[in-house]
């Protein structure tokens, strides 16, 4: 089973983060005082790890209050591939907040990546969810500034 921390030894920029770890797997969540999210997914997709990313966005929901809208950027880079039924069990959990969400900018992933993150979004219903090759236009679509992620 993976490990799930809030980790104090952080950017400041950050009021929350939260990340999960398993072997060759590593999800972090990170958002701002401005409700502003960004989700890193390193290393291969599994049915835990999109458990554990339900999880920890549900965790992060109740942080931050259910009343409040996030607009989240979702960084693909390092993934590298996950089981349909794992792409399932996150568009279910999205169709079910997405009145939560302002907006979604997925950016990085390799085709296939990319082919599945539109699949989560059309089966979650996500019509406020933008697809990027880059980080640069990702963060345009969010109207955010060109610092704020790595």
């Amino acid at each position: 089973m993976g490990t799930d921390t809030n980790n104090g030894d952080h950017d400041a920029r950050w009021s929350i983060v939260r990340e999960w770890r398993e072997p060759g797997q590593f999800i972090r969540i990170t958002v701002d005082d401005q409700h502003r999210g960004c989700v890193y997914l390193e290393g291969r997709g599994s049915m835990p790890g999109a458990r554990a990313l339900v999880d920890l966005m549900e965790r992060v929901r109740d942080e931050i209050g259910h009343e409040h809208k996030i607009a989240a950027l979702v960084d693909l880079r390092e993934l590298s591939g996950s089981p349909i039924r794992a792409q399932f069990v996150i568009g279910k959990w999205l169709f079910s907040r997405k009145q939560q969400v302002e907006r979604i900018a997925v950016f990085g992933g390799k085709p296939i990546e990319m082919k599945l993150a539109k699949a989560i979004m059309k089966i979650a219903r996500m019509r406020n969810a933008s697809f990027f090759d880059h980080l640069a236009p990702s963060l345009r679509f969010l109207g955010w500034p060109d610092d704020i992620y790595p």
